[in-house]
């Protein structure tokens, strides 16, 4: 019969199986612990990378934000150059005078700028192809330096009509250069200029040419409707009377001598400048309607009351005082409920008048519909 073992060796087994039992147990918590330990550094890893790249974008736009951007003179100087054009069309004229005034204002500035140097600039700004602004302003050029060399000379007429080609700005019949070339050679070539640059034509817009002394050749524009120039004080304005359909004039420089301008049946609008002998004299224009006036201070405008034909009277009179003559004057040409009065407004005097009125940016309006 077996012996049955003792009470102290089952305890000894049952603790030896306990303690093998634990074994696995013990190893595959090791496990569980190496994991979750190895799991948190590599989040950790993870979280610190990930910090570090969402703080070097915020470091280096802080570095970005309190550098400052370079700023090239040349550039900035050309749309400053660019304000002044008002936003025009690149025209061959404009291009021509935007390379200029760009060279102008650098020198003005003191910044030392050659031509091959400054078309890019004013390429970029007027949004053009550098050799294309670089042909229109170098064919320019030479048409210019060909009618400077020609003067006086045989080819004179021809080089004049080579550069006075394609209009200039703001309307103006021809380029600035070209224009003003035309008064010194005038008085020599007029009736051969006025034949070849003048005929057919019906808007002849000249204020840019500044002023002629002689008109001799201006009855080759018999077609022109309307007309501006300046001219000397002395000039003969006895040309301009061939200009038979002629409906709109501006003519500055003058202040009296008017007498040839009766014989144009069609003028219609005037816009001058005068002294009290040339305000007598514009009362003789037959269909005068409209009148852009300027006088001196000291000048009598009495004669404007004969000029009956007259609906709308624009009147620039100086900073004079509103004497009883002034005063008159204006109140018996507002009786004409059909005649509008502008006067300026920044001369007072206007603004002293007995008589109903109406400002309007600049003026006062008198007779206002």
């Amino acid at each position: 019969m077996p012996k049955k073992p003792s009470t102290a060796a089952r305890a000894k087994a049952t603790k030896a199986t306990r303690t093998t039992a634990a074994k696995p147990a013990t190893k595959k918590t090791a496990v569980k612990k190496a994991t979750k330990t190895t799991a948190k550094k590599t989040a950790a890893k993870k979280a610190t990378k990930t910090t570090a790249k969402q703080t070097a974008p915020e470091k280096a736009t802080k570095k970005t934000a309190t550098k400052r951007p370079k700023i090239d003179p040349l550039r900035e100087l050309a749309w400053d150059v660019h304000g002044a054009f008002d936003a025009e069309d690149p025209t061959p004229a404009v291009q021509i005078d935007f390379v200029d005034g760009y060279l102008a204002t650098a020198a003005d500035r003191g910044i030392d700028v050659d031509l091959d140097a400054a078309l890019p600039y004013c390429a970029e700004v007027l949004d053009l192809e550098l050799g294309e602004l670089r042909a229109t302003y170098e064919a320019h050029a030479r048409q210019l330096a060909a009618a400077r060399g020609a003067s006086g000379q045989a080819g004179e007429v021809d080089a004049l009509i080579a550069l006075c080609r394609g209009e200039g700005r703001h309307g103006q019949s021809f380029k600035d250069d070209a224009a003003r070339a035309l008064p010194p050679a005038w008085p020599r070539l007029g009736p051969e200029l006025g034949r070849c640059l003048f005929a057919g034509r019906k808007h002849l817009w000249l204020r840019n040419a500044g002023p002629f002394a002689t008109l001799a050749g201006f009855e080759a524009a018999r077609d022109a409707r309307s007309l501006e120039l300046q001219v000397t004080p002395d000039c003969d304005l006895t040309p301009l009377a061939s200009l038979t359909r002629l409906e709109s004039l501006r003519l500055d420089g003058k202040l009296e001598g008017f007498g040839a301008l009766a014989r144009l049946p069609r003028l219609k609008s005037l816009q001058t400048e005068a002294n009290a002998a040339g305000i007598a004299e514009l009362a003789s224009l037959p269909v005068l309607r409209v009148l852009s006036l300027i006088v001196a201070a000291d000048v009598s405008i009495a004669g404007l009351v004969d000029l009956e034909q007259l609906n709308l009277l624009e009147l620039q009179a100086g900073s004079r005082p509103l004497d009883d003559v002034t005063a008159a004057t204006i109140a018996t040409l507002a009786r004409k409920k059909s005649r509008l009065l502008r006067l300026a407004e920044h001369e007072g005097w206007p603004l002293q008048l007995a008589l109903p009125y109406r400002r309007t940016p600049g003026y006062v309006d008198i007779n206002r519909r």
